[in-house]
């Protein structure tokens, strides 16, 4: 059985309201994250990824011990910072976010935008507990395991086929696919999975609004920003049209369960 440490999620004083009020909360947090960082960058253009480690905790609002590490130069392939669950002896015990790093190891600014989209997703996870309590369930099932995943990964979360073919047509095939791989699963199971995408497509909608939002605010401040940074991820992943064609699949689920 796999467990969930309480560094898995804020306190319920802190984590409480409504999804949106949720959100809010992620983004005054991330407003107060980036001002830290920020001011790490005052006089250069890179940081040690230990200073930015101990900034990071220090300003969450309970100690939470986010892990923040080099990405390996090995495994950085124009790939940028990533976000992982932790997991330890069948617990899931915190997060961690990977930094690419320059030769002397810094973490640059160009990428600072990056570093908060990640953090977007740190702050949602421990704000919203239902996101982690998912991933449980998903370890829990092995669905990684399962071939229907590859459902996830090829129409949902596929930036090659959203930018190179047409959205409506994509947005079809992914209804139809998804109905039609998942047509023999059991409904818990289905279920499971089918928030799973919904709570993946909702976390990365935050993060990338987040992450452009402050590409942009370092240009207008006159710092280097790459070009990718700016380039506007949700316009063409089509994150609103999947949430919703997921939420549809969950409501004809359940409502089918319901007249059994």
């Amino acid at each position: 059985m796999i467990k969930l440490s309480p560094n898995t999620r804020f306190s319920s004083y802190i984590a409480q309201g409504s999804i949106s009020a949720r959100y809010k909360t992620t983004e005054k947090l991330n407003k107060k994250v980036f001002q830290k960082m920020l001011k790490l960058y005052e006089q250069k253009d890179s940081c040690s990824i230990a200073v930015i480690k101990n900034r990071y905790n220090d300003i969450l609002p309970e100690n939470k011990n986010v892990k923040i590490t080099q990405l390996p130069l090995r495994d950085y392939n124009d790939c940028g910072a990533g976000t992982d669950v932790e997991e330890s002896n069948g617990c899931i015990t915190g997060y961690s976010i990977e930094l690419p790093t320059d030769k002397k190891k810094k973490f640059k600014i160009t990428d600072l935008s990056s570093f908060m989209h990640e953090s977007t997703h740190i702050l949602d996870y421990l704000l919203n507990p239902k996101y982690i309590a998912n991933y449980r369930q998903i370890c829990v099932k092995k669905i990684y395991d399962k071939n229907y995943f590859s459902l996830y990964e090829k129409y949902f979360e596929n930036p090659e086929i959203m930018l190179n073919g047409d959205k409506n047509q994509l947005l079809k095939t992914a209804e139809i696919e998804t109905r039609r791989k998942l047509k023999k699963i059991p409904l818990e199971e289905k279920l499971i999975f089918l928030n799973f995408i919904k709570y993946s497509l909702e976390m990365e909608y935050h993060a990338y609004s987040q992450d452009i939002m402050y590409a942009k605010i370092l240009q207008k401040l006159g710092k280097p920003v790459e070009k990718e940074s700016l380039f506007d991820y949700n316009q063409y992943m089509a994150y609103p049209e999947k949430i919703k064609i997921v939420n549809n699949l969950i409501k004809e689920e359940i409502e089918k369960n319901r007249a059994v």
